[in-house]
């Protein structure tokens, strides 16, 4: 019994310390996340395609455009639907500093935003691997 409380205590305290370790995801891409997240709730695909850079990935194998993004979209709202539920959720900063949202989303819907020379921008929307 006292090695399991042990046991918990320190996976307790492991977890905490590697928690308080991870690095914040910048305000600015936030900031941009906030925006990316509420123009797909109004499916507002003008703002969408501002906040995206030109050669955004949104199919694997397709080719990779903004304006051909945006047309699949309008064709699929439910991919809209899809944007706003990831980028609802919790987020994080990968090894190349480029920001994905969701946390641990494998081979599902996930969106990818990274810093340009015009600031943060989504460069990629997909699902599948």
């Amino acid at each position: 019994m006292i090695f399991r409380l042990r046991f918990i205590h320190l996976f307790v305290l492991s977890a905490l310390s590697t928690s308080a370790l991870a690095e914040p995801i910048p305000k600015e891409a936030q900031f941009l996340i906030s925006k990316v997240h509420v123009a797909a709730s109004k499916k507002d695909t003008d703002t969408l395609k501002k906040l995206m850079v030109t050669e955004f990935v949104w199919s694997f194998g397709g080719d990779g455009d903004s304006e051909q993004a945006i047309q699949a979209w309008k064709a699929d709202t439910s991919l809209l639907k899809k944007l706003y539920h990831v980028t609802g959720r919790d987020c994080f900063e990968k090894a190349d500093h480029s920001i994905e949202c969701p946390k641990n989303a494998g081979t599902n819907y996930r969106a990818g935003f990274k810093k340009t020379t015009e600031g943060w921008r989504m460069f990629y929307f997909v699902g599948g691997d």
